[in-house]
């Protein structure tokens, strides 16, 4: 059991997922989006919440780069939704509890009894609104099915499989940069049990070495105990070193 009940954030989107169409909505209007008839008053706060978990807006609610590449290029690049899920696991503690499980199948159900027998402190409310958001957010978006990061499955409760998806090396590069921001330290022991890129995806830590090898020298200095970053600006970290072309 881990006693991380007191960190915060478990349920924090108003028990709604992020939506594909309610994305679309806002990139196509960043200014009017929560006129629009199509959303409640909860679901615009709810909104509101997701932008700033998936890094598309800061806590000031302006454009980081991330959403800047969003309204670019539109809600079908699915290389943007790689990024947005690395937010996401690091911004809400339930995603990263959940990619921390590894690959595999569980019901709802299933998953509110893990996250209630791990985390020490968390009201029943909590295990269950957190669950719903986290479930609802795979299936609305194509993290769940196209990032096979947990197909959800209809059903009384539903099923959430998760598969795992090899990564773009921008989605990479990213999550690396949020680790490093988590960890305080630009060196990474590979024997530290962290959110590693192969931990957000669930695939394997072979795949992410060695495309981690092939990306220019400059980038990190690899050897066999682990990894260095060499930081080159918030901006470039932030957008995966702007390897979305």
């Amino acid at each position: 059991m881990l006693n991380r009940g007191a960190e915060g954030g478990w349920a924090c989107h108003n028990v709604f997922g992020l939506r594909k169409e309610w994305l679309n909505l806002w990139v196509s209007d960043q200014k009017r989006w929560r006129a629009s008839p199509s959303l409640g008053n909860r679901q615009v706060e709810s909104l509101e919440r997701w932008l700033r978990t998936g890094g598309i807006e800061d806590r000031e609610g302006c454009l980081t780069p991330l959403g800047k590449l969003f309204v670019a290029k539109g809600t079908t690049c699915l290389p943007l939704w790689e990024m947005l899920w690395v937010n996401v696991v690091f911004n809400f503690p339930t995603a990263r509890w959940y990619v921390h499980l590894g690959r595999g199948e569980w019901t709802t159900s299933e998953l509110k009894s893990l996250l209630r027998a791990a985390v020490l402190g968390l009201a029943e409310r909590t295990v269950s609104n957190a669950i719903t958001e986290l479930a609802s957010f795979l299936q609305r978006t194509p993290v769940g099915r196209e990032l096979r990061q947990g197909e959800v499955i209809g059903g009384t409760p539903r099923r959430v499989v998760r598969r795992g998806l090899e990564p773009c090396d921008a989605a990479i590069v990213h999550s690396l940069w949020r680790l490093y921001l988590q960890q305080h330290q630009t060196r990474l022991p590979w024997g530290s049990d962290l959110t590693w890129p192969w931990v957000v995806f669930g695939c394997s830590k072979q795949f992410v070495i060695e495309r981690l090898i092939g990306m220019p020298e400059g980038y990190f200095d690899i050897d066999e105990h682990g990894l260095t970053l060499r930081a080159e600006g918030e901006e470039w970290w932030e957008c995966g070193g702007m390897m979305i072309s």
